[in-house]
């Protein structure tokens, strides 16, 4: 249980640091690009990994923009189920699912999740649609 709770703590810790972390133009420019390239959920996972530290201005358009990609074209979505188990990580989808630069998008992803969900990603479906419905 101790073990538990300093792996939990441990993971807070880290994830902090990242959020503390400065983002200098130069790591800006790299995470622009990182992120204009990703065409599937498992970079852009890695993309937020690398580079979550720079999520704003210029860096948190491209983010949205990538993240309303992949979600329009709804293609492999469950590869999103595992990693948005990660709470900081399902904020972060969250937050530009929410995005005023996402509302022309919305509706189309709403609609995706309620009536084009994969077979066993009920959960996961419902959390998108919630996520873009509260944004209204």
């Amino acid at each position: 249980m101790k073990k538990l709770a300093l792996l939990a703590a441990c993971i807070a810790v880290a994830g902090a640091q990242a959020a503390d972390k400065p983002c200098p133009p130069a790591d800006a420019a790299k995470a622009e690009k990182a992120i204009d390239n990703v065409v599937a959920w498992p970079q852009l996972h890695k993309a937020w990994r690398d580079w979550r530290h720079c999520d704003t201005g210029a860096v948190a358009d491209v983010y949205t923009d990538a993240i309303l990609r992949l979600m329009v074209e709804w293609k492999n979505v469950e590869a999103l189920a595992e990693p948005l188990k990660d709470a900081e990580y399902k904020a972060f989808i969250h937050k530009h699912l929410k995005s005023p630069a996402a509302k022309d998008d919305q509706s189309s992803i709403r609609s995706r999740a309620s009536q084009s969900c994969p077979k066993g990603q009920d959960a996961l479906c419902a959390d998108i649609a919630a996520a873009v419905a509260e944004a209204k």
